[in-house]
């Protein structure tokens, strides 16, 4: 499936953005979350939107990038995934 998503930020800005689904049988990417989290009824996405830190601290969560062999952008190294965390 592949959506077209408009967003008009509050200066009036509007960006286009396509997001695609993955095929079957692959790993789920942040596309495939952004699609679930819209069809979420538009008034649960208004509550809050929290992580628990292992100490049980509730926080907002941060988009991270992990490289593979935990290795580094400034060397040039590969994106592996995209990880939702507790820390900013």
């Amino acid at each position: 499936m592949k959506y077209t998503l408009t967003i008009t930020d509050e200066s009036g800005k509007i960006g286009s953005y396509n997001i695609e689904t993955g095929e079957p049988g692959e790993k789920k990417n942040l596309n495939d979350f952004i699609i679930k989290s819209l069809q979420i009824a538009e008034s649960k996405r208004k509550i809050p939107l929290i992580t628990q830190c292992p100490n049980g601290l509730e926080v907002f969560p941060s988009l991270k990038m992990k490289f593979k062999n935990y290795g580094s952008p400034l060397l040039g190294d590969d994106i592996e995934a995209m990880l939702v965390t507790w820390q900013d």
